[in-house]
């Protein structure tokens, strides 16, 4: 095992890189006592051969400049505890392959700013209360304790949108390089040396390694 490690200036903590190389438990460990930002200049390619896990104690912000694809191949599962908010500026496409399922507790209110067209093969049914209009290849059926045409009443309405827009992130900042000044702790520089004699002698430096190799 190898680890680098740094104390916090005047605090307690510690940034930590650690190297575990014991065969059947190989791990590379990063830990950052407060902040992490990565920056990639070009394209950053990450692949994972089996499970990621990933867990977000507060907010979860991300932005994307251009196209975004996302590819399931299995089942996709969400939960949401509060409200769920959805801007399109443009059109939205959507095909499902079998049933679409939608239930609300409350109410469901469509609205379009010029027509709305609802197109079944083989039946439409409207139900409310114990009225109801179906619409099938036999013709039209309207079931009600009166069906009233042209003798007032007037429509219902629904609560319309509120959607919300999403916030921004915030960026990694890169530091430009004429200003960018790097001092190693001693323990790293004792590190880099002791490291580096090894190497020329053929030997090892890790104790962990070398207790476990002489158990």
């Amino acid at each position: 095992r190898t680890v680098i490690r740094t104390q916090s200036h005047k605090a307690e903590g510690f940034n930590e890189l650690r190297f575990e190389d014991e065969a059947g438990e190989e791990q590379i460990r990063l830990h950052a006592q407060k902040d992490l930002e990565l920056l990639t200049l070009n394209d950053r390619t990450e692949e994972i051969q089996r499970d990621s896990h990933l867990k977000v104690h507060n907010d979860r912000i991300s932005e994307i400049d251009n196209d975004d694809h996302h590819t399931v191949h299995g089942n996709r599962h969400m939960k949401i505890d509060g409200d769920d908010h959805l801007v399109i500026s443009g059109s939205r496409h959507k095909k499902v392959g079998q049933a679409q399922l939608l239930e609300a507790g409350r109410e469901i209110h469509h609205k379009a700013g010029m027509k709305v067209v609802i197109e079944a093969g083989a039946e439409i049914t409207l139900k409310a209360g114990g009225s109801f209009l179906k619409i099938d290849p036999s013709g039209v059926t309207i079931v009600g304790p009166q069906v009233k045409i042209n003798s007032g009443g007037s429509p219902g309405s629904g609560s319309g949108q509120a959607v919300e827009s999403p916030l921004l992130p915030g960026h990694a900042m890169a530091e430009e390089a004429a200003h960018v000044t790097f001092k190693a702790p001693a323990a790293l520089l004792k590190q880099d040396y002791v490291l580096h004699e090894a190497a020329m002698l053929g030997e090892s430096v890790c104790e962990v390694c070398e207790s476990k190799g002489s158990a």
